[in-house]
């Protein structure tokens, strides 16, 4: 299965301010949280492992900003990440 698709998805969701370029504050993985990734759009089932990544706002607004991720998907936003932003 090729990866440019989810890589051209990832870029947009950057582009598109939906994703940060920056480096995350905290990364956990494990069973999918049957949430939407942030990426595809598509549900991370509780089959398949997920990857969560947290960041501190950076702004005056206190908070946490949660993405949820398949695997391939987190993937591509890393490699992308570095070239949009």
């Amino acid at each position: 299965m090729r990866d440019e698709p989810l890589r051209e998805q990832a870029r947009e969701a950057i582009r598109a301010r939906k994703l940060p370029t920056r480096s995350y504050d905290r990364i956990s993985g494990g069973p999918g949280s049957e949430q939407p990734c942030a990426v595809c759009g598509k549900t991370v089932p509780r089959a398949e492992m997920e990857v969560e990544l947290e960041f501190n706002r950076p702004d005056a607004t206190p908070g946490i900003d949660r993405f949820h991720f398949h695997q391939r998907c987190y993937a591509a936003w890393k490699v992308e990440r570095s070239k949009v932003g």
